[in-house]
């Protein structure tokens, strides 16, 4: 019985006189169609990206920090992300990211001008970057994580054109601060719910042309789906744009709708993990996420899409 490949060989041949059946000419067809389609004939194992466990919507509001990190390693990851907390429970956290080996990948505070008037609103930059330095001496305190930074709402009563020129300007004296602290800012975009102010640069669409006139290596895009999703969609399509052109810097994974676990919504994240395989994407995947049974199944059910996609 011939194989696929004796087949294909043998149709190359105009002598050829056996008749390929329908099931046979499948089989033959298939063969080159793998080697066009990278992202199914992706081979599961070891991810080239690293798991990162998010460690606030996943757990219970009423569960201290440290011991959320102490979860996290006693489930075998190695790098963690948090928002904000007192400057008394980052000390705890310290000592136990001292104990356990675990890295802090990413912090989204302190400050609040990013969420409001930002780089956005005439004569409020002072302000903001003052905010980046106390964003960036907390980063530095953790080893030199990323800083997720957001860049104010968009303002009703000031053209675009300036407030995109503001942002611009303000982003390059923000990279400047992260480069004197050792650690990079990155933006993202921000999903906002019927009735808020819309977000500054809140899709992919309008942050990467802005983040590549920027142009500064400490200046980068955090690329959460759950967030994109909810604005724009077509999230692998601008998931391989960002990365092809070096713009993102870490991606974060949550459900839509209700920011739950993979499987519990519209995003096919199996797609998504085998497309940053297919990438070899090397940074961090970041479960900033909640979850509907426990944290430990929802580190467990991240780990094993990230292997067998």
């Amino acid at each position: 019985m011939l194989g696929p490949a004796s087949i294909i060989g043998k149709e190359k041949h105009s002598v050829m006189k056996t008749h390929l059946s329908r099931r046979a000419w499948m089989a033959s067809a298939a063969v080159p169609l793998a080697f066009n389609t990278p992202v199914s004939a992706a081979t599961p194992g070891q991810p080239p990206y690293t798991l990162s466990i998010n460690i606030e919507i996943m757990f219970p509001r009423t569960m201290p920090r440290p011991q959320r990190m102490e979860m996290v390693a006693a489930q075998g990851f190695k790098a963690y992300s948090f928002w904000n907390t007192t400057d008394e429970e980052q000390d705890a956290m310290l000592k136990v990211q001292e104990k356990t080996g675990l890295k802090c990948t990413s912090i989204t505070g302190p400050g609040r001008s990013g969420s409001t008037t930002g780089l956005t609103k005439p004569g409020m930059e002072a302000i903001y970057l003052e905010d980046m330095k106390a964003r960036a001496k907390m980063a530095a305190k953790f080893g030199g994580a990323q800083s997720i930074i957001f860049v104010g709402q968009q303002q009703a009563d000031v053209p675009w054109e300036q407030q995109r020129s503001q942002i611009v300007s303000g982003l390059k004296k923000v990279g400047d601060i992260a480069a004197e602290f050792g650690m990079m800012f990155i933006v993202e975009p921000l999903s906002s719910a019927q009735g808020q102010p819309r977000m500054a640069l809140d899709t992919a669409a309008v942050a990467f042309p802005a983040i590549q006139e920027v142009a500064h290596a400490h200046v980068k895009v955090c690329f959460d789906c759950y967030h994109l999703q909810l604005m724009e969609g077509n999230v692998t399509t601008h998931l391989r744009e960002g990365l092809s052109k070096g713009l993102i810097a870490l991606v974060q994974i949550g459900e839509v709708p209700g920011r739950l676990e993979p499987g519990t919504g519209e995003i096919d994240y199996a797609y998504v993990f085998r497309v940053l395989r297919e990438l070899n994407y090397k940074g961090y995947l970041d479960t900033e996420m909640g979850t509907s049974t426990t944290p430990e199944a929802a580190m467990q059910l991240a780990r094993r899409m990230s292997l067998e996609n």
